[in-house]
């Protein structure tokens, strides 16, 4: 995945980059086949696999859920798969081992060949990690650090012996998926990009929440060998679903000539932390359409609830919110109370920022950030001036 620069996340996830030597550990006994969760019965399992019955998953994650990434992950999309098997633990897929790591893609899948096995795609792999219940992280739909061991360096994770993490496994039995090397698949990188690149999944960083998720993606040349890279093998018909995302992009901000403020006014009666006075109405004073990131258009709005005999602002607030095809349905991602005199919003540095400066209402100026954080949108303080 190729990180932006654009917030601090960017800085936590320099733990995926390469800068470790390889290291390999002696092999022990063979993992024992684990019970999977099916949805057919499938046939005889190889020792050390897993079967994964044909399904559905829900490919990426939903516009709605956070964290995401927009421009590299498809919106939470029904993908039916076929049955294939999967092995249980990163190669060599035995318990006690340190992961194979160092080895190119090609170099994987040859490695696989040798055992009668291929590379999983990507979406064999992420609904192998999901599991049935298409949940966000092998082990559920709310980050726990400590069920993989993520959220270090990857360079610290890929040198860990596996099989030890018991908690770190899908509800269909396959386990540590993340918490070890990145895993080499047998997919391109289908995300809108020119460059030739091959796609990783699971790993770790110090960013576990984001980079922990079933959904989560790097790509890299496939040629690349480093000591946080390894994989595991898949055996059967692969399936030929794949990732393929248009990137949707605009200007980063542009100000609304004309806010739909009927829609502003249902969005503002969501907004977290901040009370409005009991009315229908909110009258919106200013609106810009906000793109932080390809595939990702939002509304910031601010206005008030009311008047006091026609000239007291009460109720005002500056939010955003992401619209919905269905009005009914858009979501507040953070809203604040905030005085009404908005003078100017332009973007701060990049599209993933943007810097507010507006008039209080006792006099004198005042200035706060919004940042775009995966799916999420953070209020900075208000900064007088």
């Amino acid at each position: 995945m190729q990180y932006r620069a654009s917030s601090f996340w960017y800085l936590l996830l320099l733990g995926c980059h390469d800068t470790a030597d390889a290291s390999t550990g002696a092999k022990s006994d063979a993992v024992p086949i684990v019970a999977a969760a099916t949805i057919d019965a499938g046939p005889t399992t190889p020792p050390g696999m897993i079967w994964i019955g044909a399904g559905t998953l829900k490919a990426g994650t939903p516009k709605n859920k956070a964290p995401r990434i927009p421009d590299e992950e498809m919106a939470g999309t029904d993908v039916s798969l076929n049955g294939y098997y999967i092995d249980a633990l990163p190669y060599p897929n035995e318990a006690g081992a340190i992961p194979t790591v160092s080895v190119s893609r090609d170099e994987a899948e040859q490695l696989c060949a040798a055992k009668g096995k291929r590379l999983c795609s990507e979406l064999e792999w992420e609904h192998a990690c999901k599991g049935a219940a298409n949940a966000t992280y092998e082990y559920g739909d709310d980050y726990a650090q400590d069920k993989c061991a993520t959220g270090v360096t990857a360079e610290e994770a890929a040198r860990r012996p596996t099989g030890d993490r018991i908690a770190c496994k899908s509800d269909f039995g396959v386990r540590e998926m993340h918490g070890g090397p990145w895993e080499w698949t047998s997919s391109a990188w289908g995300r809108g990009h020119k460059e030739d690149l091959g796609v990783l999944r699971g790993g770790n960083a110090v960013a576990g929440e984001l980079a922990g998720r079933c959904a989560n993606a790097i790509g890299r040349a496939p040629s690349t060998k480093s000591p946080v890279m390894g994989f595991r093998c898949c055996k059967g018909e692969t399936n030929p679903a794949k990732v393929e995302l248009s990137l949707t992009t605009g200007r980063a901000l542009e100000q609304q000539l004309k806010p739909e403020n009927a829609r502003i006014g249902r969005a503002a009666r969501q907004i977290p932390g901040v009370t409005l006075p009991d009315t229908n109405h909110f009258f919106v004073t200013s609106a810009w359409t906000w793109r932080p990131a390809a595939n990702e258009t939002l509304i910031l709005a601010s206005g008030c609830a009311a008047y006091e005999n026609n000239i007291k602002p009460v109720g005002c607030a500056l939010f955003a919110f992401r619209p919905d095809s269905d009005s009914k349905k858009d979501v507040v991602l953070a809203g604040v109370a905030a005085d009404v005199g908005i003078q100017e919003m332009v973007v701060a540095g990049d599209s993933r920022h943007i810097r507010v400066r507006g008039l209080m209402s006792q006099g004198g100026l005042y200035a706060r950030e919004l940042t775009y954080v995966y799916g999420r949108v953070v209020i900075g303080d208000k900064k007088f001036k």
